[in-house]
């Protein structure tokens, strides 16, 4: 046997609680001068079950990787003064969150808000590095910790909350009870200052190239609470303060403002119906002076700009990441999302054209860049390597990568892994794009059962990203399929947008066609196959079991069931002739013939049923009206709640323990009835 068989076959199968030992890289953020990179790490307390999340510096002169940050916190959202010699972030301890400021040079971090409780955005840097601009969005007095605390003390009841606005929560936020203002930041004394005040939010700041003046995205309509995401406008006013100037930009939702000289670039889509509407987007550019009506730069390129894959060991989208500009300001850096993959690009807004600069199997999540920008630092995560940071530099045109950390390479040298492999097929004559992962310890001659995922969104895709979920099934014997239906990002807009208010026939269809595909491999048992999927994906999985009995078992995982009552109890709430026609008192029909609740009756296939009480964006509402349909019905149906501490991202962002909690109910649901 030679030294390499012998290494492969030392090498152990990925298991359920190797999710503890993962660490998630993220945000990575270079300096002025390209010669250090900060990032975040997260990882996992398995004694304390919580996260923690410190800051790491990447020394590029001396090779030198490093922890910056330490403690029992929540380190996010490093950002380099203009002059590179200082690291603002935001600090979690104690549950209560501050910025925070540290040398480059090292040294322990200082305080530098004392802002009461409440959820802080990331800093901004003025261009003289005077002051921080940021967002601060205050808890309401009656929700404090200080105030639930006096309660418990005097044997007092929790209050009454009165609700006034359509908008009123957000999942894994909770209540939105008080208004996001603008607030300053003094980089030296910490001394703070509300910019603004009133009943408007403002989000996303962004300072002028000469520091006088402010951008902003706000909804000041007439009735901002209608549409809080469509009705977004670009705001400019003096750092002073005083006169607000609104800039000449499509109505549409608004992300990641970029002030270039005397123009201003931010991503968008210039959807005028509903903020959940499938449409791609892109990259904009308006004047500064309000005159000049915005244009869109990448108007070319029909795909959605922002990393969309969906992973369980990602940070986040990256689809707010702000587009990077050349020193001329004719040249951007963008992220963009393809066929599972994300990859950044170049757009000349001079010459008109739009340009890959990287390329491979893999998933760019994060990128920023130095002030000459010819150097990058990128996240990236791909199929079989969790998500490292990357130096890119740029040669003959296109961006040179170089892995720069290796913080989970040990992790990764003890396991043997299943390498994706894609496949195209055909449903309804369009092709399908899919990833087949074959068992840990694959024998062709052998038939296994299978595994279908359906994802969320359904304007999302799944791609070429590593999924701890996902290993962790092929490891235990199973060929799990993951497939991007009709709905998906990473094509055409057509693609994206043809299911809107219409599910349940097109992406059925393609759902169905990857079972199909699926059976004609000889090594997959027909007879022994699952199918699976959360948010959008368990609606699918609702719809598929009301409509065929193929599966022999289905797990639906924080799922819809009846669109009909989703309308009013979705942290999104539901749009009169928006995503879907209609409404939920008068002309409810189309909902309620979506609904998978409407073919409850035909379901036969046992039916695992997983949700978090704290989950506000697929309320548990929907899946008791499931379940208890189930059981009057006398199906096999079993319903796991989880704890209202949970919420929608339990299976990415929930406790460790009910993640680890959740996939050994995956496990055994599937061995009972497939092995």
């Amino acid at each position: 046997m030679t030294t390499q068989e012998e290494f492969c076959m030392s090498k152990r199968k990925i298991e359920a609680d190797d999710l503890l030992k993962l660490k998630s890289v993220g945000d990575p953020q270079i300096s002025p001068d390209g010669r250090l990179i900060v990032f975040t790490v997260k990882t996992i307390d398995g004694d304390k079950n919580k996260y923690l999340t410190h800051l790491w510096l990447a020394h590029l002169e001396i090779d030198e990787i490093r922890q910056f940050t330490f403690g029992d916190v929540s380190d996010t959202n490093p950002r380099w003064s203009p002059d590179g010699k200082r690291i603002a972030f935001s600090r979690v301890k104690e549950k209560r969150q501050q910025l925070w400021m540290i040398q480059s040079n090292g040294g322990e971090a200082s305080q530098l808000t004392k802002l009461d409780e409440g959820s802080i955005g990331a800093p901004n840097w003025s261009p003289d590095g005077k002051k921080l601009l940021f967002t601060f969005r205050p808890v309401h007095a009656d929700w404090t910790q200080e105030a639930a605390k006096k309660r418990t003390d005097s044997n007092r009841s929790a209050p009454a909350r009165v609700i006034t606005k359509t908008h009123y929560r957000l999942d894994g936020f909770g209540f939105i009870d008080t208004v996001q203002h603008l607030w300053f930041c003094d980089s030296t004394t910490g001394e703070t200052k509300q910019l603004m005040k009133g009943e408007y939010e403002e989000l996303d700041p962004a300072w002028s190239s000469d520091g006088s003046e402010i951008a902003f995205i706000s909804n000041r309509s007439d009735d901002p609470d209608d549409r809080p995401y469509v009705d977004q406008d670009i705001w400019v006013m003096s750092a002073e303060g005083g006169k607000l100037r609104k800039l000449n930009c499509p109505i549409g939702t608004k992300s990641a403002l970029l002030w270039t000289g005397k123009q201003i670039a931010y991503l968008a889509n210039d959807n005028e119906e509903d903020a959940w509407a499938p449409k791609h987007t892109r990259l904009w550019q308006v004047d500064s002076d309000g005159k000049i009506s915005a244009r869109c730069l990448t108007s070319k390129l029909d795909r959605t700009l922002g990393a969309t894959t969906l992973s369980d060991t990602t940070e986040a989208f990256a689809g707010g990441a702000k587009p990077i500009v050349s020193t001329d300001g004719k040249n951007f850096h963008v992220i963009v999302s393809d066929e599972g993959k994300a990859h950044l690009y170049r757009v000349d807004s001079a010459q008109n054209t739009i340009t890959p600069m990287t390329k491979g199997a893999m998933n760019i999540v994060g990128a920023t860049a130095d002030a000459s920008v010819k150097m990058f630092a990128l996240a990236v995560v791909q199929p079989t390597q969790l998500t490292e940071i990357y130096l890119g530099t740029q040669v003959n045109g296109a961006v040179r990568l170089k892995q720069l950390t290796h913080l989970n390479e040990d992790w990764h040298h003890q396991l043997k892994l299943s390498e994706p492999e894609e496949v195209w097929f055909k449903s309804d004559k369009q092709k399908i794009q899919g990833w087949l992962l074959r068992p840990t310890d694959f024998n062709p001659k052998k038939k296994y059962p299978f595994l279908l995922y359906v994802h969320g969104g359904p304007h999302a895709q799944y791609g070429y990203a590593f999924f701890h979920e996902l290993q962790w099934h092929a490891a235990r014997g199973y060929v799990v399929f993951y497939t991007n239906p009709r709905g998906s990002t990473g094509r055409d807009e057509n693609f994206l947008s043809c299911i809107r208010g219409d599910w349940g026939k097109l992406d059925y269809n393609d759902v169905m066609a990857a079972a199909d595909y699926a059976e004609t491999l000889s090594y997959v048992d027909g007879k022994r196959m699952a199918i699976a999927g959360g948010s959008y994906g368990g609606y699918m999985t609702n719809w598929v079991i009301g409509h065929t009995n193929r599966f022999k078992c289905a797990i639906t995982d924080r799922s819809i069931s009846n669109l009909h009552s989703d309308f009013g109890t979705c942290d999104f709430p539901g749009t009169i002739d928006g995503y879907w026609a209609g409404d939920s008192w008068e002309n409810w029909k189309i909902r309620w013939d979506q609904s998978p609740l409407k073919f409850v009756k035909n379901i036969k296939t046992p039916l695992l049923m997983i949700h978090s009480e704290g989950d506000l964006r697929c309320p548990i509402e929907q899946a008791e009206q499931f379940y208890v349909a189930l059981k009057r019905l006398k199906r096999e149906v079993v319903f796991v709640r989880y704890p209202k501490e949970t919420s929608h991202g339990l299976s990415r962002t929930g406790p460790p323990d009910l993640r680890l909690d959740r996939l050994e109910r995956y496990a055994e649901w599937l061995d009972r009835y497939l092995k």
